[in-house]
């Protein structure tokens, strides 16, 4: 019995390492040939990865969310575009990310760990 568990185990293993590996090269060929079409046809580039982004878009259920991720794939669209120079879009990319984290992610993660206070206070023993 426990080498039947072990071989289906080892099994599954293998089965997912080669679907991860499958999925791996996928996703490499798309990006080389994303690449090539950026450097070759900006154009083309954009009109591919505009579809790319509304077949993700297509896949979400939830319309209130769906909208809200439109809504800040919109607003970061507006902001690479009127960016001039790589060096701006890094700028406006990175100002962008640290404003999300102190408007969403912080306040988030601090009334959670306020929730886990009220559930599991901190004895004086444990600090």
């Amino acid at each position: 019995m426990a080498y039947f568990f072990h071989y289906r185990y080892s099994m599954e293993n293998i089965c997912r390492e080669t679907e991860k590996q499958k999925r791996e090269k996928k996703v490499l060929e798309r990006h080389d040939q994303l690449h090539r079409l950026f450097t070759k046809n900006r154009l083309s580039f954009e009109m591919e990865r505009k579809r790319i982004i509304d077949e993700f878009f297509q896949d979400i259920k939830d319309e209130e969310l769906k909208k809200k991720l439109r809504q800040l794939q919109a607003t970061w669209d507006k902001s690479m575009k009127n960016a001039s120079s790589e060096h701006n879009r890094f700028v406006l990319a990175k100002k962008m990310f640290w404003d999300h984290f102190h408007e969403n992610w912080n306040p988030a993660i601090n009334e959670l760990d306020s929730l886990l206070k009220e559930i599991n206070p901190p004895s004086l023993n444990n600090k």
